[in-house]
C-alpha cells in the first residue's frame, strides 16, 4: 500500500462519512442498524481525480482495530477472512458506478459494535494516497423488527374507495422483507426504493372498497430469518344517506280500490336502518330491509296497501323515515 500524500479533509453530515483528499474521496454511513437473521447492506461509493486504481473492481473490507488489517471481506485470499464472517460477507463493486458496498447475511450478534472499512485496490492504492481507514462504519445489531407504517388516503366514506399503503424501513434490499395486509388487494403494487443512511424501504399499495362505519387494518411484516412485526389501524368512515323515493304501480287510485304503494330508503351504515311511517298510518304497512349485492349499500323499502276514499281526493301520501341517533 504505497503512494505520494495528498490533502486530506474529514465532513460527518447527516449520518454520512465523507472523507476525501485532493485525489479520493469515500461516502458511506457512519452508523447503520442490522436485524438479527436478516441481511445487511453497507452502502458504499468512492470517487478519486488522480491516482486511479489499477482494480477499480477489487474492494476489500476490513475490521478496524488498533494495529494490523484483520479481514471482513477479501475473495483473493478467502482463508484470511476474520472466522466471524467467513461464508456471511460480500462486497458489491462497480467500476463504472464507483461502489464499494458490503452485504453480510446473516446478521449475527458477533457484528454489533463492529467498526469495519473498505479499501479500494489495497495493492495500489495507498494510505498516503487515500487513508481508508478514516472512514469507517459502525454496526448495531437490533433484535426486534419495527412494525410497519399504515397510511390511508382519500374520503373515508362508506361506499366509496380509499387508497391504503404498508411500508417498512430495513437495510436488507438485496433480500427485502415480505408484507401482507388483511384485507382485500385490488390494484395492488409492491415498490422498493433507496433512501439515506443506508435504509431501504419496501411499500405495498392497494385500493380499499368501504363496506363499513368501522374496519381495522392490519399490515404484517416478515424480514429475511423469520423476525416479524405487525401494524394496525382503525379506518372509522362517515355514513351516507340518500333521499326517500315514493313509487306506485298505478297511477290512479280508485275509490274503495286498494293499492300497493312503496317508499324506498337507501343508506350505507347498518345501524342507520331507519323506522318508516306514513300520514295516513290507519292503514296497514310492512318494512323490509336489505343489503345490496356488489356494494355497501343498504335498503329499506316500506309497503303501504292504500285504500283511497272519497275525502283523499287532492291529498298528498307522505312517507318519513326517521333514523336512529
Amino acid at each position: 500500500m504505497s503512494g505520494s500524500g495528498p490533502f486530506f479533509l474529514c465532513i460527518y453530515s447527516l449520518g454520512y462519512t465523507l472523507c476525501s483528499s485532493s485525489a479520493w474521496q469515500v461516502k458511506m454511513p457512519r452508523n447503520i442498524k442490522g436485524l438479527l437473521g436478516s441481511c445487511l447492506v453497507i452502502p458504499c461509493s468512492y470517487d478519486y481525480y488522480q491516482y486511479p486504481p489499477k482494480r477499480p473492481d477489487r474492494v476489500v473490507w476490513y475490521q478496524y482495530v488498533s494495529r494490523g488489517y484483520p479481514i471482513v471481506y477479501d475473495n483473493w485470499n478467502w482463508n484470511d477472512v476474520l472466522d466471524i464472517f467467513k461464508g456471511r460477507t460480500r462486497v458489491y463493486t462497480s467500476s463504472h458506478h464507483r461502489t464499494c458496498s458490503l452485504l453480510i447475511d446473516p446478521v449475527t450478534l458477533a457484528d454489533h459494535s463492529q467498526k469495519l472499512y473498505p479499501w479500494v485496490d489495497p495493492e495500489n492504492v495507498g494510505w498516503r494516497t487515500y487513508p481508508f481507514y478514516d472512514t469507517t462504519v459502525t454496526v448495531e445489531v437490533v433484535g426486534t423488527a419495527d412494525p410497519p407504517v399504515i397510511e390511508i388516503f382519500g374520503n373515508t366514506v362508506v361506499g366509496q374507495s380509499v387508497t391504503v399503503q404498508c411500508s417498512v424501513y430495513h437495510t436488507c434490499p438485496t433480500y427485502p422483507p415480505s408484507l401482507r395486509l388483511n384485507i382485500p388487494l385490488r390494484n395492488e403494487r409492491l415498490t422498493h426504493s433507496r433512501l439515506s443512511n443506508g435504509r431501504s424501504k419496501t411499500m405495498v399499495t392497494t385500493t380499499l372498497f368501504i363496506e363499513k362505519e368501522y374496519q381495522i387494518v392490519e399490515c404484517y411484516v416478515e424480514h429475511r430469518g423469520g423476525r416479524s412485526a405487525s401494524a394496525s389501524k382503525t379506518l372509522t368512515s362517515y355514513c351516507s344517506i340518500s333521499g326517500l323515493t315514493v313509487s306506485s304501480a298505478s297511477y290512479e287510485f280508485l275509490e274503495g280500490d286498494p293499492n300497493k304503494v312503496t317508499c324506498t330508503v337507501s343508506y350505507t351504515c347498518y345501524r342507520n336502518i331507519p323506522t318508516v311511517t306514513w300520514n295516513y298510518g290507519n292503514m296497514p304497512a310492512s318494512s323490509d330491509t336489505s343489503k345490496l349485492s356488489g356494494g355497501a349499500q343498504w335498503r329499506t323499502v316500506s309497503t303501504l296497501t292504500f285504500t283511497a276514499s272519497a275525502n283523499d281526493d287532492g291529498r298528498s301520501l307522505i312517507c318519513y323515515a326517521r333514523f336512529p341517533g
